[in-house]
């Protein structure tokens, strides 16, 4: 009943806040996520490949097409000799048509117009079989099974999947201290140094309470904060007063999607339950997202604190890139000295990101990335009872996947990938049911359907090399 609820609700709040808006991934964002399915690691180096642009031209013809557009995809087909490729009145469709024209089940019928549909799914199925050549019955009588239709359909998914995961993180990942740390692919945190923080042996030995906030740059942002935190000055803490604006600030709400709604907070670098610290020295804009993520350590740190009354190193630094005025993240480093790291001892990345939404890092500018959540014209990502009357997207993938590594189900590789899909498949097929509100319920579906995409991007590269249909494409 809860899920029920959440997607009637997203619907009217999504439908509220999209106006001739057809998929929620633009073009480039999709190609990468799905070219890293296929490829892996690798999906960079085949950039150029132009049988990896022949399969993405042909997904985006049977997924994204509309409003007269992709007449030089279909061109470029064309050329390189696709079978039955068609002339784009015979694809077009309306944008408010696309979601449910492309964004069901492979095999549901689009009843307002099935020649067109059947056309762009055509485009894709010959693609495929152009591309890897299936064989002289595909060849003859069409692509519409078989490994040729599950690899389609695969993409056909893939896309799908990359509609839901919607916005780019490429601006979380940074250079810290030397360190590359990988852009944010639905974990809210990633353990640095084994979790050791970096502070000095003297610091290590200090136990009187201080705070040192940083200089503003010079282009005002707030800089490292270091602070040796204790009972005494948990104590003083005075009342919250109106806080100023910090770099980036340009706040927006997400009804339902954000929990509380509003996308920004005045992140206190150092807890103000620690020190109370209200200045542009001590806060940063930072999304709800990674301020409830900052929160899960200070409320660690202020639970040992009041238990043991002993002190614990604390700093945050923020982390920029070049002259963005938001954040791409924090560093977190939290020691308690008396007990030699005993009780706390940690050293995080945390991500400045919210899920469903695109944050413009260099100025604070943001939109709703997601435009297909709890629409009644899509396959939803996850639900309950999933099966052949009632399917997600997790149940249809696993049906192609299983025809396209039909050779492989004994292997080790195979039975793993969908080992862990079924545990995904049963902890997001749970959301919901757990008295979450609405913006929980959406955060954790995200968070699951990154971790989907990355079991997807490390297994099905594996099997695909295992293909002889693959590798002879593909050396």
């Amino acid at each position: 009943m809860a899920k029920r609820l959440l997607a009637i609700l997203l619907t009217i709040v999504l439908l509220l806040s999209i106006q001739n808006c057809g998929y929620a991934c633009d073009e480039g964002q999709s190609n990468t996520y799905v070219t890293q399915i296929i490829f892996g690691d690798g999906a960079s180096s085949r950039e150029s490949d132009p049988k990896v642009k022949m399969l993405l031209y042909a997904l985006y013809l049977c997924c994204e097409q509309s409003d007269g557009r992709g007449q030089d995809k279909l061109t470029y087909l064309k050329g390189q000799r696709v079978t039955g490729v068609p002339t784009l009145s015979k694809i077009d469709i309306k944008g408010e048509n696309l979601l449910e024209c492309s964004h069901n089940t492979w095999e549901y019928e689009y009843v307002a117009d099935k020649k067109v549909q059947n056309n762009r799914r055509k485009i894709l199925q010959n693609t495929v079989n152009k591309v890897f050549d299936f064989g002289l019955f595909n060849n003859l009588f069409g692509s519409g099974s078989g490994k040729c239709n599950s690899f389609a359909a695969m993409l056909y998914y893939s896309h799908i999947l990359c509609d839901y995961l919607a916005d780019d993180p490429s601006e979380t990942g940074v250079t810290l201290k030397g360190r590359e740390v990988a852009p944010y692919s639905g974990a809210r945190y990633i353990t640095l140094n084994g979790g050791i923080p970096g502070f000095s042996a003297a610091q290590k030995k200090t136990t009187e309470s201080c705070i040192y906030p940083g200089d503003l740059d010079v282009y005002g942002r707030c800089g490292v904060v270091y602070a040796v935190i204790g009972r005494d000055s948990m104590e003083f803490v005075g009342p919250r007063p109106n806080l100023p604006n910090p770099t980036g600030w340009k706040q927006n709400q997400y009804t339902d999607i954000v929990n509380g709604n509003d996308l920004y907070n005045r992140c206190h670098l150092i807890g103000r339950q620690f020190c109370g610290v209200d200045n542009l020295h001590n806060l940063i804009t930072g999304t709800r997202y990674l301020n409830d993520t900052m929160g899960l350590f200070e409320d660690e740190v202020a639970e040992y604190i009041k238990r043991t009354e002993n002190h614990v190193l604390y700093r945050v630094t923020p982390v920029y890139k070049g002259d963005n005025k938001l954040a791409s993240g924090v560093q977190m480093e939290g020691y308690s000295v008396e007990d030699s790291g005993k009780g706390i001892c940690f050293n995080v990345y945390c991500y400045n990101v919210q899920p469903g939404v695109n944050l413009n890092y260099a100025n604070g500018d943001n939109s709703l990335a997601d435009t297909i959540t709890g629409a009644n014209e899509t396959i939803p990502f996850a639900m309950n009872n999933a099966g052949d009357s009632n399917p997600d997207l997790i149940f249809e993938m696993n049906k192609h996947l299983e025809v396209l590594f039909a050779d492989e189900k004994k292997s080790s590789t195979y039975i793993s990938m969908m080992n862990e899909i079924k545990t995904i498949a049963s902890e997001a097929r749970a959301v919901g049911n757990r008295g979450e509100n609405y913006a929980q319920c959406y955060v954790a579906m995200k968070e699951y359907e990154y971790k989907y995409f990355e079991i997807l991007k490390s297994y099905v590269p594996l099997l695909l090399e295992k293909e002889s249909f693959f590798t002879s494409a593909f050396k």
